[in-house]
């Protein structure tokens, strides 16, 4: 029976051993979600556009409003100077995040690489303000116990996004928050990231009908994450009197046709077991409260009138 209803919702149930059924996520008609609120909290300009571009492409297209929040200041990536190269990822991550149709764009600034000695009260904080501020519905970020993964960016991301998804419906934290008219929301739905091979994953997305987008993003990650790297293989190719028809005659294609072909792989992989063109991968908890409790039912099958 749950199988059935399942499928009937486009959600195919495949099984795994340490995770149950694995969901496979399709396009929703119309939009379900509208007035739904999530955040995409990543540390570094690349880590959305890889790891779940598709999802935030796909949720928006639904009805969501989408806010990304990142944590890292970039500083060490662009290949210049420590302020050129927090500028130049700024930069690029407010054109990546238009190019996904984020609402708005919210920097902490941390010190790149060097997040685990900031304290995790201060990250938490913040993110309990903006999740309550925001009325963020759906969380999307990193698996705060993700098996290998070495960059404390990550990591510290992860574990200050898991605390402040229940502390923000906490009416005791930060009760000054109240006092500014900002209220307790908690957190319903999380989606962690798929970072790292060997970490779990129980919902598969399909995002072939948002690759577009999904490739949109990673262009603008040219400080990081590869975006212009189709437009440099083009430029050597000239200087040595080649062409790649691939890259076709601008630097534009160029660099979206290297993403599709080179960059995509991992999508492709994980879409292929169950017969998609391109998914992306995420540990999913679902945080929503039933319709109806055990006491609820109790209750019904148990009153009696005074």
């Amino acid at each position: 029976m749950h199988n059935q209803l399942l499928e009937k919702l486009g959600i195919a149930p495949f099984q795994r051993a340490d995770l149950g059924e694995i969901q496979v996520i399709r396009d929703a008609p119309g939009r379900p979600h509208e007035g739904k609120v999530f955040a995409a909290v990543h540390a570094h300009l690349d880590d959305v556009p890889y790891y779940a571009a598709g999802l935030c492409a796909k949720l928006i297209s639904e009805g969501y409003t989408g806010y990304i929040i990142r944590t890292s200041n970039d500083e060490k990536r662009g290949g210049g100077t420590p302020a050129e190269n927090i500028l130049r990822n700024e930069q690029e991550h407010y054109r990546m995040a238009a190019a996904l149709g984020f609402k708005e764009v919210f920097d902490f600034y941390y010190q790149n690489h060097e997040m685990d000695a900031i304290s995790s009260l201060d990250i938490r904080g913040r993110l309990i303000l903006l999740f309550r501020l925001l009325k963020v519905d759906t969380v999307i970020s990193f698996n705060p116990w993700g098996h290998g993964e070495e960059n404390p960016d990550h990591w510290v991301t992860g574990r200050a996004v898991e605390e402040a998804c229940w502390m923000c419906g906490v009416e005791t934290d930060f009760p000054e928050h109240l006092e500014a008219g900002i209220q307790p929301y908690p957190v319903r739905e999380k989606y962690y990231f798929y970072g790292r091979p060997g970490q779990p994953y129980n919902r598969v997305v399909d995002i072939s009908s948002h690759i577009e987008k999904k490739i949109d993003a990673i262009v603008e990650c040219r400080a990081q994450g590869g975006g212009n790297l189709g437009s440099q293989l083009r430029a050597r190719l000239a200087r040595e009197g080649k062409r790649l028809p691939l890259l076709g005659d601008d630097d534009r294609t160029a660099d979206r046709a290297f993403v599709r072909e080179f960059l995509l792989d991992d999508d492709r992989e994980f879409g292929r077991p169950y017969g998609l063109a391109c998914a992306e991968r995420f540990y999913y908890i679902d945080l929503r409260p039933p319709a109806r409790t055990k006491v609820d039912e109790y209750v019904e099958k148990y009153a009696v009138p005074l």
